[in-house]
């Protein structure tokens, strides 16, 4: 099902063509942005959150980002009633955008569907450094995953499948590819982008279904760990609840399950 459109032209082309110079930028450094969305009913969904996220993350690389994102995503949900969306663009120069489709993973749908353990481990910042840092690319979402991935790759060898990063100083932050959210006494509290992290498109969307309290705000370790409920939220993933957090179950939680069922109701609505 792989589908690659150049954003130049608005086109198809053969997924396996190369597209980048060897001397890119975002080959070279890692100086590319990108949004990954779900397609779902034939559509990109939140694709207006999406856009407007890209926008801050390239000003933020000094990426002059091109025009016609928008065109180019719905060209390439064209006859794809489900899958993923991936819109990048590398710095080059000159500035270089495309859309990848590919199918949604199969562990994506058995983590939103059965949960997934985790384990918290620092990202060796205090709660304010990165905000405080611009240079540090808190809420950026470029291409330089290395750290996400090697993460992700840390938290397999302690027998969990994701992470949750805390600040040196013991505050919640985000997970390497998605936005925390916890139950405390029926409301659902998530942290701040304020402290650096990335802002949640699925988070946004979850909220604006209106089916429970919400509290954003900073979020201790311990609050953490003695949480009712604890979930991922993720575009591709949707919410995914955390079964199992440091080896404390959880399992599938109330609350999660509602939210999750609703969110995605909400795709095909």
């Amino acid at each position: 099902m792989p589908q690659l459109l150049l954003l130049e032209g608005l086109r198809r082309v053969d997924p396996a063509t190369p597209l980048l110079r060897a001397d890119d930028l975002g080959v070279l450094r890692g100086e590319s942005v990108f949004e990954t969305l779900r397609i779902a009913a034939g559509r990109p969904a939140f694709l207006a959150a999406h856009l407007a996220r890209l926008a801050v993350s390239a000003d933020r690389l000094d990426l002059a980002l091109p025009q016609g994102w928008e065109e180019l995503a719905l060209m390439a949900c064209d006859g794809v009633d489900e899958g993923v969306l991936r819109l990048v663009c590398a710095k080059g120069p000159p500035p270089l955008g495309f859309a990848l489709v590919t199918d949604i993973p199969a562990d994506a749908v058995r983590g939103r569907t059965f949960g997934v353990p985790a384990v918290t481990l620092t990202l060796g910042v205090t709660a304010a450094q990165r905000a405080e840092a611009p240079y540090l690319l808190g809420g950026v979402k470029s291409t330089s995953y290395a750290v996400n991935m090697a993460t992700l790759r840390h938290a397999r060898t302690l027998g969990a499948e994701e992470a949750i990063w805390m600040s040196s100083d013991g505050e919640v932050l985000e997970a390497p590819t998605a936005t925390v959210a916890l139950i405390v006494d029926g409301v659902l509290v998530t942290p701040p982008t304020s402290v650096g992290i990335l802002a949640g498109t699925t988070l946004g969307a979850v909220l604006a279904l209106d089916r429970v309290p919400c509290d954003v705000r900073r979020v201790t370790a311990h609050e953490l760990q003695t949480a009712d409920e604890v979930m991922l939220l993720s575009s591709v993933r949707g919410v995914a609840p955390v079964v199992s957090l440091d080896g404390r179950e959880l399992g599938v939680g109330p609350v999660t399950a509602d939210l999750r069922d609703a969110f995605e109701a909400s795709l095909i609505s």
